[in-house]
């Protein structure tokens, strides 16, 4: 997308319809903030992707054009040399304009905003999601609201607000999905982040756009691919549009494998047999963005789906791994600095063997909060 204010916004000729990632049923192109309604109305929620005609040309398909922009992508590709033999790779989405790959989504959210004719846009956030939207907001001249804990730094709030974001504040994360789900059916305000519980994930739209970082990866490595991309997961957004964006990219043959970073098991959990649907204990005081005790579908099914795993990494080994980059030129934010860590991991136990070409998407920088 170009760097510009935005003008006409126009869909893909191509896009035909959203399609469950779950039991594979089409809805119309259209907002379904709850993901797919039969699987909803069948407790087991799952997300909705774009579907288009196929076959495609080259590169990766993009639901609108025209839309909103402040030069996101093109992020620099950094080598974090050799570790244990594993050639590793920093994939540097802190360059986007506010500091973090939510960019990408956001101005894919904002275009299907515009294109189906909404005033304003919500969210709920725990930082990086909500300074991003907030600012592709203002840029397209619409409004926007930020769900957020009461313990998001105020300095990030203060950003928000700065750029022209109403926010509104809960003591409890869940608490920001039922204010959202407030939302669900108003022809006004699109909500673009998760509202169901269990979780589904976020606007379809806004994941399309994660697909042009897979698109870039390659780019970068001189159309290679790597063998693995390391990616810190939350719902599995980021994960799930780098599974799109490589699927397109390679058609029927299988792209790298996705290793998804998680402050405690949620995913890891799932794999290994446990109800997806379950609740999940534990907690991470340094990972805000990494946090949450539930499982959205499309996480579990970009590592599957591409033969990957997840890797959970502690505190204090994240701590520990962000001072060790911050002292070698890296201002990471911690929850980016997890996917250094968890190469470290999977090496060490040998899941990523010696030679195998690595990405660490680096989602964010450690900048924004002061």
């Amino acid at each position: 997308m170009g760097a510009s204010g935005g003008g006409a916004v126009t869909p893909h000729p191509d896009l035909t319809s959203l399609r469950c990632i779950r039991c594979g049923a089409h809805q119309p192109v259209g907002d379904h903030p709850q993901g797919c309604p039969s699987c909803a109305r069948n407790g087991t929620p799952a997300n909705l992707a774009c579907a288009y005609r196929s076959p495609g040309g080259p590169g990766v398909r993009l639901p609108y054009e025209g839309g909103p922009s402040l030069g996101e992508g093109g992020t620099p590709m950094l080598r974090a040399g050799t570790r244990g033999g594993v050639d590793l790779w920093l994939k540097w989405e802190g360059a986007n304009p506010t500091g973090s790959h939510k960019d990408r989504f956001s101005a894919l959210a904002v275009a299907r905003a515009l294109h189906a004719g909404y005033e304003r846009l919500a969210a709920a956030s725990s930082g990086n999601a909500g300074v991003s939207l907030a600012a592709y907001c203002a840029r397209a001249g619409l409004g926007c609201e930020i769900a957020v804990t009461d313990d998001t730094p105020g300095r990030v709030v203060d950003l928000m607000r700065e750029l022209g974001a109403d926010v509104v504040s809960f003591p409890e994360a869940g608490q920001r999905w039922r204010h959202l789900a407030g939302h669900v059916g108003s022809r006004t305000v699109l909500p673009v982040t998760n509202v169901p519980v269990p979780p589904v994930g976020s606007s379809p739209f806004g994941i399309e756009g994660y697909k042009t970082l897979a698109a870039e990866i390659r780019a970068d490595l001189g159309d290679r691919l790597p063998d693995w991309v390391v990616v810190p997961a939350s719902r599995g957004d980021l994960a799930w549009g780098l599974h799109l964006g490589f699927h397109e990219i390679r058609g029927s043959l299988r792209g790298p494998r996705l290793c998804l970073v998680e402050p405690f098991p949620r995913v890891s959990a799932v794999l290994g047999g446990a109800d997806p649907h379950a609740h999940f204990p534990g907690a991470t005081t340094v990972m805000p963005s990494l946090a949450g005790n539930t499982v959205a579908l499309q996480a579990v099914e970009a590592v599957r789906r591409s033969a990957g795993r997840a890797e959970v990494v502690a505190d204090d080994a994240v701590t520990a791994g962000t001072r060790r980059l911050w002292r070698s030129g890296l201002p990471l934010e911690p929850s980016s600095a997890a996917a250094v860590v968890a190469v470290d991991q999977a090496r060490q136990a040998g899941a990523m063997a010696p030679g195998a070409l690595v990405v660490a998407v680096a989602t964010a920088h450690g900048l924004k909060g002061m």
